[in-house]
């Protein structure tokens, strides 16, 4: 497994703080299709879904993470 970068944990935290992907993006400066892909990438790279669509929010799955 690839290690993750400081950038890829801040995004991911700022997405679980925020439960939304529009709201941590806006204060990442980042949009919202480039956090969603960089959210997928680090999902793919650590093997889990850490996030689940609940609505208009982005829910952390609980695992091994939390």
């Amino acid at each position: 497994m690839k290690k993750l970068d400081w950038n890829q944990l801040r995004e991911f935290l700022e997405t679980a703080e925020t439960g939304s992907l529009s709201a941590a993006a806006r204060k990442l400066g980042l949009t919202q299709p480039t956090l969603s892909r960089q959210v997928a990438a680090i999902e793919q790279r650590m093997g889990l879904t850490m996030f689940e669509q609940v609505g208009k929010t982005m829910a952390l799955i609980p695992g091994p993470y939390t």
